[in-house]
């Protein structure tokens, strides 16, 4: 038995991510809409540059490109509120694929406009993927301060300073 090709990965898993953002919009009851990163998402991304709030300048465009070339069983996710995006992030499996890791997770600076809370949003879309590729925890890389680490600590994730991520079971 022959391994998949890189396309063949590529559409079996654009169909799990799919079906991960759907599960979630529909479970929302706010307005927020959920769409996998498009180019009108990256774009907006480089809006935020201007934003004096702004905790890590992580380059989307180029970022991304890496990501979907790289990593076919990759996890992505926008936010969108009133046409605006207002979160976007990426992750893949972990190494051993037994968890998924949120390599980068970002959210528009208050600085730039009110937004609704996006983490729960954005966790839960993680959590649906991860168990459809049948991974049992969540990692958090590399928390770019110590407030980002507390925040992501509230919610139940355990700080590994070995690797710098943070960790929690899925339910």
């Amino acid at each position: 038995m022959s391994l998949p090709s890189r396309i063949e990965a590529e559409q079996r898993y654009e169909k799990l991510r799919a079906l991960a953002l759907e599960v979630t919009q529909n479970s929302l009851t706010s307005n927020l809409k959920l769409t996998q990163i498009t180019p009108q998402a990256l774009e907006a991304t480089q809006n935020w540059e201007s934003s004096r709030l702004r905790q890590y300048n992580w380059d989307w465009p180029q970022n991304y490109s890496y990501y979907k070339k790289s990593y076919p069983k990759r996890f992505e996710i926008a936010l969108w509120e009133n046409s605006i995006l207002i979160a976007i992030s990426i992750g893949r499996p972990t190494y051993h694929a037994t968890g998924m890791r949120l390599d980068v997770v970002e959210a528009m600076p208050r600085d730039l406009g009110e937004r609704s809370n996006v983490f729960d949003t954005i966790i839960l879309a993680y959590e649906i993927y991860a168990r459809m590729i049948n991974a049992n925890h969540i990692r958090i890389m590399n928390p770019v301060n110590e407030t980002v680490r507390a925040f992501y600590e509230r919610y139940g994730y355990q700080y590994i300073a070995k690797g710098n991520y943070l960790t929690r079971d899925i339910l």
